[in-house]
């Protein structure tokens, strides 16, 4: 967004005010934190009139170590009934499985026990912004600063989206879907985690994508193998990256976890009235693995009802690890 600064226009001048929400100790004292109890959604902050986020930075301490697939992020703008941005926090800030994975790259990244994010957040009239906690223990200590222009947003500006999607297992025969969405605007990128049940497998990565943008019959993209989404090649052969627009933050081996993120900052997919975005698990979606997903994507209001999280427990743990080599992922055979 050019009302942001960028290295090609941090020499000119820039006509916002720019403020902060924090989570200072309003009584000058040093507990510059706050607390969420179980169950409990709290507001971190709301911001009337027009404006423009900018950066937001958290550091979140907990006993519970799935807590960063149990802390949902939940961001609305203006008077919407469903939040634009609901997303565990540690996938949104760039990696899955609940897993702290130091790595960073032009929008997010967990840096040495901070997470971080710069992607522009603009809205007209109002911000809302929240934390859900849906864990059994509370987060003792949630620093947060949330940083924003005091500015108003050019009349085509769009609205920034973060969802989260998860099949567990996935459908044989069924693509899984990262994105569906109704509206004008464009696709920005994901984070996609996959876990396969058979240890050691690697197969899951013969899966394409396919995006389908407004009237499509036939995919505008069709894609030549997952890690070739990602940027990456030959099964990720080399271990793991993090780079400006691409990388991979987790890459677990043994148990067949894999955590990737490709963001379409230099290259975004436009649509005019709707966008769906699937990958194959494996190829020819062969496979039945654990899929979860967050996908970022600017568009006009009202958005539609996906990423919507269920209230069930097992739509956010993460499923560990499993002592035998047997699936639930059943590979079916081609007995033509």
């Amino acid at each position: 967004m050019k009302l942001l600064g960028s290295p090609d226009s941090i020499y000119k001048s820039k006509n916002w005010k720019t403020k902060q929400i924090s989570s200072h100790d309003p009584s000058n004292g040093n507990a510059d934190y706050v607390t969420v109890e179980p169950g409990e959604t709290i507001k971190l902050g709301e911001i009337k009139g027009s404006g423009v986020i900018s950066r937001i930075w958290f550091a979140i301490n907990s006993e519970d170590e799935n807590i960063l697939r149990y802390l949902l992020l939940r961001f609305s703008w203006e008077d919407e009934k469903t939040p634009s941005v609901y997303a565990p926090v540690g996938d949104f800030f760039g990696a899955g499985f609940a897993e702290y994975v130091h790595h960073f790259n032009a929008m997010h990244g967990m840096t040495s026990g901070g997470f971080f994010s710069y992607w522009p957040m603009p809205f007209k009239e109002k911000a809302v912004l929240e934390v859900e906690n849906r864990s059994t223990h509370p987060v003792t200590h949630l620093y947060y600063n949330i940083e924003y222009h005091d500015t108003r947003p050019d009349e085509d500006t769009l609205y920034f989206h973060c969802k989260y999607n998860r099949e567990n297992p996935t459908e044989i025969d069924q693509n899984y879907t990262i994105l569906k969405a109704k509206g004008r605007g464009h696709y920005a990128g994901c984070v996609l985690n996959m876990q396969s049940y058979d240890k050691g497998s690697l197969l899951m990565l013969q899966g394409d994508e396919f995006i389908n943008v407004d009237d499509d019959e036939y995919p505008s993209i069709i894609g030549t193998g997952t890690e070739d989404y990602f940027q990456g090649g030959w099964f990720w052969n080399t271990g793991p990256f993090h780079a400006p627009y691409h990388g991979l933050t987790v890459m677990d081996e043994v148990n067949s976890r894999y955590s990737a993120y490709r963001l379409h900052i230099p290259d975004p997919i436009p649509f005019r009235n709707a966008i769906s975005v699937e990958i194959e698990h494996g190829h020819a979606n062969m496979l039945q693995q654990d899929y979860s997903s967050v996908a970022y994507w600017y568009q006009t209001e009202p958005h539609s009802g996906f990423g919507e999280i269920s209230d069930e427990e097992s739509y956010l743990k993460p499923i560990g690890t499993k002592d035998g080599a047997y699936l639930m992922s059943e590979v079916v055979q081609d007995t033509e």
